[in-house]
């Protein structure tokens, strides 16, 4: 069965969707596709930040009031533990005292399989980084009248969304067809939106105001990264600022967010 099969499939046997997000770049984890589906098929929608933990709480509640204007929406950081009781909070809300099945979707990498397991308070769903990890499909009791359905709907990436693929983790940089075109996607997509973390991460000074290829440039001669002629050296410039951003180095905001239940 293929992704989008696998997809439909868990869209149909749910009653809520949680389209799982990535707090660092939640519009850009977004698909419309998957959105169109729900709403066709007149099921809930409602949005899932994760990875909170390397975002600022001003970021996160900014995207957070933004989100919410389509759609319910909640931050979480599965990996530590934070925003757990409120999350199952959210779903009691959503299902209105009705017997729900609740289903996640998103792209690879995203925490839909850790989602689930805290909700379930168990290891129940297998993860892993790679793509299409969950493979059969189940339902697992999270609560009284509330059903997971635990293979999550993992949304296909498309072998020309390198950028993408970069920044959420699915491929290292190792592994990109063209690293310093990627590199290039992904510094600007990073500046767009997040100036002040990669100003502050690479000491830039608040007064940097290049563009992507600026940015790698001043990557390369910072850490001596040139070539003949003291030409700075993108691809391995690409490469550095691929993998700070895939080890979590780059934080966006000054401060962590602090979810206080667990």
């Amino acid at each position: 069965m293929g992704y989008w099969e696998t997809v439909k499939r868990v869209i149909e046997e749910a009653d809520i969707i949680f389209e799982v997000l990535d707090a660092r770049f939640p519009e850009r984890s977004r698909n419309a596709k998957l959105e169109s589906l729900v709403k066709g098929k007149g099921k809930k929608l409602a949005f899932i930040i994760n990875k909170a933990d390397l975002c600022g709480k001003r970021a996160v509640e900014k995207k957070a009031r933004e989100l919410s204007r389509e759609a319910p929406c909640i931050f979480i950081s599965a990996k530590m533990r934070q925003g757990t009781n409120a999350l199952r909070k959210a779903v009691g809300e959503l299902a209105g005292g009705r017997h729900v099945r609740i289903a996640f979707c998103g792209y690879p990498n995203v925490g839909k399989s850790s989602i689930i397991n805290r909700l379930a308070r168990k290891k129940s769903a297998g993860t892993s980084p790679r793509a299409g990890f969950t493979k059969g499909m189940q339902k697992i009791r999270a609560s009284k009248g509330v059903m997971l359905v635990d293979t999550p709907g993992v949304i296909p990436l498309e072998e020309g969304d390198e950028c993408i693929m970069a920044m959420l983790g699915t491929k290292n940089p190792e592994q990109l067809k063209d690293l310093e075109g990627t590199g290039l996607d992904v510094a600007e997509a990073l500046l767009e939106n997040n100036r002040e973390a990669i100003n502050e991460h690479y000491k830039l000074g608040p007064d940097f105001n290049g563009d992507a290829e600026a940015l790698l440039e001043k990557i390369a001669f910072s850490r001596n990264r040139l070539l003949k002629g003291a030409r700075p050296d993108l691809n391995a410039a690409a490469k550095i600022l691929i993998n700070d951003l895939q080890k979590s180095e780059i934080r966006i905001g000054r401060k962590p967010v602090e979810v206080a239940e667990k």
